[in-house]
Order: C-alpha cells, then sequence, then structure tokens
C-alpha cells in the first residue's frame, strides 16, 4: 500500500481503531502530553489535523476546556467515528493533510498533528502550509512515530512482527494497513532527522517529549512555535 491509499485504508478500520488505540499501554497518555504542550496559546483557537477518530481531538478538548477546535481528516469513515463522541462544538472537516490550507482559514494558535506527517507525501510542503496557518507565535505539535537509535528500530520491528500486526489485522481484519505502519515507520525521519526538518521550515523547535512505557524511544512530540 502507497501513500495516497492511506485514507481509504483507515475507512475500512474505523468502527474498531478506537478499541485498538485504547489497547495500546501509553497511547492515550501520550496524546495528553501532546495536548497539553500547546500552551499557552497566543489566540484561543486549534486544530487538530489529521484527527482520526477523534482521539487527539478528545485530548485537545480536555487540555483547552471551552477552546474553539478545527478537526481535519482525509477519511470519511474516521471522521463519521469522531462525529460520535461528545465533544461538541467542533468543526469538522473532511480534506488533505497535505495541503490543509485549501480546506482550512487559519490563524490558528496551536495545531497538533498526530500521526500524519509520516503519510503525507511532502512532509515540507505540508509543514510550510501549518506555518502559513498559525498566528505569529502560535504552537506546533508534531506527534509521530520518530525512532531514536538502533535499539528502537528492532523493538520496533519486534513488537509489529510479534505483536501489532497480528493483532491489529485479527481486529481490523486489514492487515496490509499494518504492514504499511510498520514499514512507513522505518522509512520516515528519525527522531534527529525530524527535529531538523521543523527547524528547516522556519520553526523553532522548542522541545521534544519522548513517548511512553515501551515507545519511550519510538514516538515523540516535537514542540515548537512560529516566530513572531
Amino acid at each position: 500500500m502507497e501513500k495516497p491509499a492511506v485514507p481509504n485504508a483507515f475507512d475500512a478500520v474505523a468502527p474498531r481503531y478506537d478499541l485498538m488505540c485504547r489497547l495500546n499501554p501509553g497511547y492515550m497518555g501520550m496524546l495528553g502530553d501532546a495536548a497539553r504542550a500547546l500552551a499557552p496559546l497566543p489566540q484561543p483557537r486549534l486544530l487538530d489535523l489529521c484527527c482520526g477518530s477523534g482521539l487527539s481531538t478528545q485530548a485537545l478538548r480536555r487540555a483547552h476546556p471551552g477552546v474553539p477546535i478545527v478537526a481535519l481528516d482525509g477519511s470519511l469513515g474516521m471522521l463519521e467515528q469522531a462525529r460520535r463522541k461528545p465533544l461538541a462544538p467542533i468543526e469538522f472537516v473532511h480534506g488533505d493533510a497535505q495541503v490543509p490550507q485549501d480546506s482550512l482559514n487559519g490563524p490558528f494558535g496551536g495545531i497538533l498533528m498526530s500521526y500524519g506527517l509520516r503519510n503525507v507525501a511532502d512532509p515540507d510542503a505540508s509543514l510550510a502550509q501549518l506555518r502559513g496557518l498559525l498566528a505569529p507565535g502560535g504552537l506546533l505539535a508534531v506527534h509521530d512515530y520518530s525512532l531514536a537509535g538502533p535499539g528502537a528500530e528492532r523493538l520496533w520491528t519486534f513488537m509489529c512482527r510479534a505483536v501489532v500486526r497480528p493483532f491489529c489485522a485479527a481486529v481490523s481484519g486489514a492487515p496490509q494497513l499494518f504492514e504499511y505502519l510498520e514499514r512507513s515507520v522505518l522509512d520516515f525521519d528519525r527522531r534527529d532527522a525530524l527535529a531538523a526538518r521543523i527547524r528547516n521550515a522556519g520553526f523553532e523547535l522548542l522541545r521534544v517529549i519522548p513517548g511512553r512505557l515501551w515507545q519511550r524511544q519510538i514516538v515523540h512530540t516535537f514542540v515548537a512555535r512560529r516566530p513572531t
């Protein structure tokens, strides 16, 4: 499976996606860490880019009660699941994370992009669009797989082969999506390379938050700011 097919693949697994995520130790806690990192906001408006089934939107709502949130995803099936959650008021938008400016009007005080940058065809172009959507001084949290060293690569490969792929394939009935997941993580930027990519896109990198439990060196949140 190639990157353009990812949104349609998520349509197929959408009804079971929350179950798979909630059974992943640390998954919800890491989303909460990323959502809380978007503070202080220079403007009370948030974008949840690649919102999926709304678990990241839920984390943003808990971290920022009362702040208007716009949530965008390329999968109609995942958006359907997100709209069922008691998250109102949320504006849900079907759009392309590669070119979110085609579907959204800025500025935003903060943007969370969780598990999405790895799946776009041109991460640099996507980051440029995010910079354009942020208000001056606005915050960006890129939360994604970004391995830190050969030990992390070995652990990721082992966990995919032993746990993630067989379990998720059985629950979802879509083994090709999780074969893609394993490969896409190994092909994506390592932690330091992703930090450099974000800086090169014109952001000030503030900090890198490691993941939790077994994903401590596998998932990171990169918190950055658009210069004023």
